[in-house]
This record gives C-alpha cells, sequence and structure tokens, in this order.
C-alpha cells in the first residue's frame, strides 16, 4: 500500500484537473500512479481529515455523487451512471456501500447512483480520500481548487460539549 503522510498535506482540493492536483499535492503521485484508468479525463477531490472517535468524515447517511441539481432538486434522470467515478481511501473509518466496505488503499469503481455512507472513526486519526469523477459528469472548475476545509460531522445522539 502507498504511504502518504496525511497529516502533511493540505486539506485537499476541490474539483481539480490532474496537473493542478499533482501541483498542490505532489506526495500523492504514488497513489495517483496506481489509478486504473486514464487520470487527465477525471476532475479530482480530496479531503484530508484529522478525526476524533465518534466523528464521520463524510455524510453518515446513504447517499450518492454528483448527481446534477435543477432548482435545488436532485434530478437522478440526468445521471450518466456509463461514465464512472472512483474512490480511493487511505484507511478507517471506511466507506461502506451496499454491497460492503471499500478496502483502504485500493480504487473502487461506482458511479452516480451507487449509495454509500460514511462510518464513524473509532480512534483519533488522520483520513485520506480522493475521489475522480469523470469529466462527461463534472468538468473541472476554472477557479481556484484549493480545499480551505473539511467539514466533519459529529454524531448528533452521543455528541456533548
Amino acid at each position: 500500500m502507498t504511504s502518504v503522510d496525511w497529516s502533511k498535506q493540505h486539506c485537499g482540493v476541490h474539483q481539480a484537473p490532474l496537473d493542478e492536483l499533482l501541483a498542490l499535492m505532489p506526495d500523492l503521485r504514488p497513489v495517483l500512479e496506481t489509478f486504473p484508468d486514464e487520470p487527465d479525463a477525471y476532475t479530482w477531490d480530496v479531503k484530508v481529515h484529522m478525526l476524533m472517535p465518534r466523528q464521520y468524515p463524510c455524510v453518515p447517511h446513504w447517499h450518492t455523487d454528483n448527481v446534477p441539481r435543477v432548482n435545488g432538486v436532485q434530478r437522478f434522470d440526468l445521471c450518466r451512471p456509463e461514465l464512472p467515478m472512483y474512490l480511493w481511501i487511505s484507511g478507517a473509518p471506511l466507506t461502506q456501500f451496499k454491497h460492503g466496505y471499500l478496502q483502504a488503499g485500493r480504487w473502487h469503481r461506482f458511479n452516480q447512483l451507487d449509495e454509500h455512507r460514511g462510518t464513524a472513526a473509532a480512534d483519533f486519526c488522520w483520513r485520506g480520500f480522493i475521489r475522480a469523477t469523470h469529466q462527461g459528469i463534472q468538468a473541472p472548475r476554472p477557479t481556484d481548487h484549493l480545499r480551505r476545509h473539511c467539514q466533519v460531522y459529529l454524531d448528533a445522539d452521543t455528541y456533548q460539549w
């Protein structure tokens, strides 16, 4: 498995082309060299999280990614399930798909209709998340791609201040 010190990375990138991802986060090159498809055909999202127990690095409820919205309403009829997305995570907490949990350190192919959810951290940890979205679904944004922060979700049933 490729080793990246996630504690030394930016918070990530948002909707970046490959060259911008590599310029902003060059330590990810060894992971990207294992990508199973043509990397220039994808838009890249990276999120880096420092987590505490019971924190979620992503939405803890079943959801899908990159479903188009028209006037704030998700339009599943506009999805392109024939175009792939790929997901890679560095380690726990693992992302759960309907068919099971992702294996850390490996690329997982999925599409806009594949439901998944985040799971809570059990320990204090750093976690890296990489999603590649085919440019037929989402083209790179023509703006600053450096992610300034990453959302962490809390378990509303056990959260205390």
